[in-house]
């Protein structure tokens, strides 16, 4: 264990993490790896959820084998990252649906979910660049959560713009959107 830390890696704070130098991070990735991961999956706060992933993505991906990305990393992660965001996408429709101009709680709520996704999405991006930056061959085998987790991303932010779109050509009324998938109602704000 280095000598530059008081306490073991197990007890960490976040924030003493995020701090740590590259080094640090390369020497420390096999002890608080699994940890970050348990503390992600086990967490039930966005915010957390979003500093551990960034710190993950930040910190650590630099220093991960690309070819076990997918068993130490992707798989773990991505799937519950890619229902982080879709909890983040049904939580900002159904509280945009009660905004108002003199609803400034709802306004506050909007704009930290907003904050939130965005910080998301910047390290869904880091998963991403980090992959194409690599000099060697990526395998499909070896990042196939990446993809399908991206993709669902994407699609699911087109489906909502789109859905904006055409409602504000129908003037904040009701309608009814048929999908292959789910029928439901659309309150158009």
């Amino acid at each position: 264990m280095s000598q530059e830390r008081a306490v073991p890696a197990s007890a960490v704070p976040l924030e003493e993490i995020s701090s740590w130098p590259e080094e640090l991070c390369r020497r420390e990735l096999p002890s608080v790896l699994p940890r970050l991961l348990i503390s992600f999956i086990h967490s039930d706060s966005w915010i957390e959820h979003i500093q551990i992933l960034k710190i993950i993505v930040e910190m650590f991906l630099p220093h991960m084998n690309h070819l076990t990305l997918e068993q130490t990393f992707f798989s773990q992660v991505l799937p519950k990252t890619v229902r982080l965001f879709d909890d983040m996408m049904y939580e900002l429709t159904s509280q945009a649906r009660e905004l108002s101009s003199q609803n400034l709680e709802i306004q506050s709520t909007l704009r930290n979910i907003l904050q939130t996704m965005v910080q998301l999405l910047g390290a869904l991006t880091g998963c991403v660049q980090h992959v194409c930056a690599t000099q060697e061959s990526v395998i499909l085998e070896n990042i196939h959560s990446l993809p399908s987790s991206i993709l669902h991303v994407i699609k699911s932010t087109f489906v909502h713009c789109k859905l904006q779109t055409f409602c504000r050509l129908f003037l904040r009324k009701p309608i009814l959107f048929r999908s292959s998938s789910w029928n439901c109602w659309i309150w158009c704000a």
